[in-house]
């Protein structure tokens, strides 16, 4: 039994190029940020499920024969922007470096040929795995030996849906997705379906009555508003049903076992990732295809030593003090309370370790505070912001912070959502960070069990300083130096701050500002059950759509993936129809107010009356 792993390219590069913004370029000008995405998300792809078979689809130009069935398919789209368009061969070109196999048919869409396969992967009891951000591709899922992982977002955000993820998702299982499609329509394919049914009134009509036969059997027996808007859109729904099956059997040139992925040009994927600066990718990528004479990677090894006294801790400290290039730290995971790691000499490994509960005393405290000091020595370290925040506590202030290793990483590869020590370090230094058992020649003065609790922090520091100095050159060849060194970096330090010193509120003033939302947020909320006539949960997407286009038959705006929009746009065009489209814009004004502020900030009121946030510098991209 095989893995066979069947990719939408069309889908994926789309929503790459739009997850990423588009200033991601060449210093030529070239924009990169779909081949890049497209890239990154591959190779995940293929780490994280090692598929025997592979193949990417791709749309065709040309018409295909739904555009013969119904000629206005599609019709309504918007051209793919220019820079979306451009990158679309050279995503094709990484491919073929990677010795991917590409495919596509004149007359049939890239779904089409995903379905052929997949059928032929079930037939042979393979396990197939589409990749698609295509909820169309739904209708295939059939366990246990097809399933899809759909893209909901970003480059990075997954689900893999087995037959009961679909129903918990659509509310039908797979074999009936179809006909609860054709139902609900899809604007973006421009095949309009039934008004006032969305998504949880077509799973119930296909689950009641069986299908779309049944359905229009009964018509009889449904509302009358249902019934008119089901009988006077019949036509679209039958029309819908032949357009959006997927066909299983469409002639191909190649079979199953030709998705084999071949030899991969390495020097061309290289010479192609440089033209395109993916400085970064190819240290991912290599592992994933096997490179060939690749070297099993060197283990992090490190001489530590814990120090057994506060007196032996001051003096390593002050000594360390003395160095003028940039000094590694390393905390352990639960927190610089549980000690601290520096990096005596990186050529030997040797490093050492000062107890977390040395942190109190006065001689160990001055060292620290001369070491961090503003005529101390720059240090580096892997996250720095939440250990500085810490020793704020001891009455220390990290004022020269060289480099933060995971700030650096996230520069170099925004893309990415994992900075892992471990993993940057086998990608820039092609060294691997050891998990547990304790490195030869680790030292423990007191001869207690503090040495085990030092090799985290201890293999951390030792890590940050090999990282140094691959990762500044990376952001020098990238011309992101000044921004990591001007701005990132006395960044966190003012973050740091602001987390450890908070923000000084009134409590009774966000009480009483609390108690006055509730107030009115239940106003608003009883205004808009009076106008439904029945009580229902008003902040539910679902059970608000059946009130205001099943039972008010208030006018549709436009529709989503998941069915008629409630957002407040559509809103204030429906907002003269009916006197509940008012109240439920002011209830949701309110309620966000009450959740955020009135609710939200009195419950995260601490010590001295403050609010202590957590700011981040290494996530969301765009709008930062």
């Amino acid at each position: 039994m095989a893995t066979v792993m069947l990719i939408d390219g069309n889908s994926l590069t789309y929503r790459a190029f739009f997850a990423l913004p588009t200033d991601m370029a060449t210093a030529s000008g070239q924009v990169t940020n779909a081949v890049f995405g497209f890239t990154s998300m591959l190779i995940n792809l293929m780490k994280d499920h090692e598929p025997d078979h592979i193949a990417v689809a791709f749309d065709r130009p040309e018409p295909t024969f739904r555009h013969e069935m119904t000629p206005t398919y599609k019709a309504q789209r918007e051209a793919a922007p220019d820079i979306l368009r451009q990158q679309m061969g050279v995503v094709r070109e990484v491919l073929d470096a990677m010795a991917i196999p590409t495919l596509e048919k004149v007359g049939f869409e890239a779904d089409d040929i995903i379905a052929t396969l997949a059928t032929q992967g079930r037939d042979r009891g393979d396990d197939v795995i589409i990749v698609t951000g295509d909820r169309d591709s739904y209708q295939l899922v059939e366990d246990p030996h097809v399933k899809v992982l759909y893209n909901k977002r970003g480059v990075s955000d997954y689900a893999l849906y087995d037959e009961v993820g679909i129903f918990e998702r659509t509310g039908v299982k797979p074999v009936d997705y179809v006909q609860y499609a054709a139902l609900r329509g899809d604007n973006s394919d421009n095949l309009p379906g039934v008004p006032g049914v969305g998504e949880k009134t077509a799973a119930k009509l296909i689950n009641e009555r069986g299908g779309i036969d049944g359905i229009y059997a009964a018509l009889d027996e449904l509302t009358p508003k249902l019934r008119e808007n089901l009988a006077g859109n019949e036509a679209n729904v039958r029309n819908n049903v032949e357009m959006m099956v997927l066909v299983r059997d469409v002639e191909l040139d190649f079979r199953l076992d030709d998705l084999t992925q071949g030899a991969p040009d390495t020097d061309v994927i290289k010479k192609l990732f440089d033209f395109l600066e993916f400085r970064t990718l190819w240290d991912r990528l290599a592992p994933v295809l096997g490179e060939a004479g690749s070297e099993p990677a060197e283990a992090l090894t490190a001489g530590i030593t814990v120090y057994d006294s506060p007196a032996a801790a001051a003096a390593a400290l002050t000594l360390a003090g003395t160095g003028s290039d940039v000094l590694a730290l390393g905390v352990p995971e639960s927190g610089v309370d549980g000690g601290l790691a520096f990096v005596v000499d990186g050529d030997a490994s040797d490093v050492g370790f000062v107890k977390g509960d040395f942190f109190d005393d006065p001689s160990v405290l001055d060292a620290l505070r001369v070491l961090f000091g503003p005529d101390g020595r720059p240090v580096a370290m892997h996250g720095a912001k939440s250990a500085m925040r810490r020793l704020y506590d001891h009455g220390v202030d990290v004022r020269d912070l060289a480099v933060d290793t995971r700030l650096a990483a996230y520069l170099l590869d925004p893309a990415d959502n994992v900075y892992d020590l471990g993993a940057l370090l086998f990608r820039h230094c092609g060294m691997e960070l050891p998990e547990s058992g304790p490195p030869e020649g680790q030292l423990d003065l007191d001869g207690g069990a503090t040495a085990d609790a030092a090799e985290e922090p201890g293999l951390a520091a030792l890590a940050v300083h090999h990282l140094v100095t691959p990762l500044r050159e990376a952001m020098a060849t990238q011309g992101l130096l000044s921004l990591h060194d001007e701005l990132e970096v006395p960044l966190v330090r003012v973050l740091a701050k602001m987390e450890y010193r908070g923000i000084g509120v009134d409590p009774d003033v966000l009480q009483a500002i609390r108690d006055e939302l509730v107030a009115e947020t239940e106003a608003k909320r009883a205004a808009v059950v009076e106008h439904a006539g029945h009580d229902f949960n008003v902040n539910s997407t679902k059970q608000l759509r059946e009130v205001l286009f099943d039972e008010l038959g208030l006018t549709p705006q436009k529709k989503t993936k998941t069915g008629y929009s409630t957002d407040a746009q559509s809103l204030e065009k429906m907002r003269t129809e009916h006197p509940i489209v008012e109240d439920l814009l002011q209830y949701r004004e309110v309620e966000k107010l009450r959740s955020t502020y009135g609710e939200g900030l009195l419950a995260e009121v601490g010590e001295g009356n403050r609010i202590r946030a957590t700011f981040q510098q290494t996530v969301a991209r765009t709008g930062r």
